[in-house]
């Protein structure tokens, strides 16, 4: 406890806060990213953190707007896998938050770890005494053959190994047994849950429209040793983490299979695939940066892009240094999408993956005031990501 209280004075003077101000940004060019193209010419007015309204500029500007001629304004960047409630490595966490500010991530999905912290952060972000990164965390469930296999760090210190942030499911639960986890884990202010490994398709099967019944989102990887990623896909769950596991967990590591991978027999089973998941808008959180040494994956993204398949941002972080802007790089360099559907992909359906569309990653009345003002148009060139003027969340800019 005495950790989780230093590390809060340390997120106090990592950033700066001040009361929320009402903002006009005078004659910027808007980019859409959910149709990639750029409105010229827009004054956007914010209000207490959301967008309130975006109309053609007028021919002058007027006494408190801030002229942003020239400039562009896009959504906050979203990465959908981090791990910044990961146990041990509490000290990380401040880092993390400030390397995510100077890559103009707003938004993070935390996909499983010691969510104590990150319930603490949240706190105070959702109290406006401070401003950094929204955080949607998950809690983490796992058959009990997973747990057997290492020490439960991220419930240690809790009056029980199981924690509403984190459950080991017995293959012998009842569907009111999982409910009574799923609306702990709601309470507890959970987002979704993170569906991991020795997870049958029938316990999924249970699972899932629990997940449905309380508003909770149902994340997993896209494969583990009880169900195949054919499984877990045709069991609901919405967004598949880890291209590696498209694969196949037995494939990814042989090379015996790398020589196959790309047969006919297997490029059928692929898209079989990926079918299900564009019949079920599921999506691929490819987290292609942690596989970069397996490169032959690059070509299994590019499949499930040319497919149709939708595809969020994320990185797997855990490190405390990010790599977002390395994640979108790879994923238009290495593995062919363009770069309005990366843009796309770190903004409107990471939006998505967290149940927040209309919301967060655009440029939209109504939608919360996370704002990446560039010098350069981001549509035609990653890069112009790097060459920011200002970052806002919630309508407050971030230095």
């Amino acid at each position: 406890m005495k950790n989780i209280f230093l590390l809060l004075i340390c997120f106090f003077c990592l950033l700066s806060c001040e009361k929320r101000p009402d903002t006009v940004f005078y004659n910027v060019n808007v980019v859409d990213v959910e149709n990639g193209k750029i409105v010229p010419g827009m004054t956007v007015s914010v209000k207490d953190g959301i967008i309130l309204k975006i109309k053609k500029a007028d021919t002058r500007i007027k006494e408190g707007e801030q002229d942003l001629t020239g400039l562009y304004m896009m959504p906050g960047l979203i990465d959908s896998h981090a791990h910044l409630g990961d146990c041990g490595r509490m000290g990380w966490l401040n880092n993390t938050v400030k390397s995510y500010i100077k890559e103009g991530v707003t938004t993070i999905r935390d996909a499983g770890g010691d969510m104590r912290p990150l319930k603490i952060y949240k706190a105070q972000l959702d109290s406006g005494t401070m401003v950094g990164p929204d955080v949607y965390f998950s809690s983490f469930w796992a058959g009990p053959k997973y747990f057997y296999m290492r020490p439960r760090f991220e419930t240690k210190g809790y009056p029980t190994e199981n924690a509403p942030w984190s459950q080991s499911v017995s293959d012998t639960a009842s569907v009111e047994e999982l409910e009574k986890m799923v609306i702990e884990a709601k309470e507890y202010g959970c987002t979704g849950l993170k569906l991991y490994d020795y997870l049958s398709a029938e316990m999924l099967q249970k699972i899932i429209p629990l997940c449905h019944k309380h508003g909770l989102k149902a994340w997993g990887h896209a494969e583990n040793r009880l169900a195949d990623a054919l499984e877990v896909v045709k069991a609901g769950v919405e967004t598949v983490s880890h291209i590696y596991l498209i694969v196949g967990l037995r494939n990814c590591y042989s090379s015996e299979y790398r020589k196959k991978c790309f047969t006919p027999e297997e490029i059928t089973r692929r898209d079989s695939i990926y079918k299900e998941m564009i019949a079920r808008g599921t999506i691929l959180d490819a987290t292609i940066t942690v596989s970069k040494e397996m490169n032959f994956l690059y070509r299994v993204v590019n499949e499930a892009y040319r497919a149709g398949v939708k595809i969020d941002a994320g990185t797997d972080v855990i490190d405390g240094k990010t790599i977002f802007q390395q994640e979108l790089n790879l994923l238009v360099d290495s593995c062919g999408m363009s770069i309005p559907d990366v843009l796309r992909a770190a903004t409107v359906v990471g939006a998505e993956v967290v149940g927040k569309e209309g919301k967060l990653g655009v440029i939209r009345e109504g939608a919360e005031a996370d704002l990446l003002v560039l010098k350069s148009n981001p549509l035609e060139s990653l890069n112009a990501l790097q060459d920011r003027k200002a970052l806002y969340i919630n309508g407050i800019e971030v230095k």
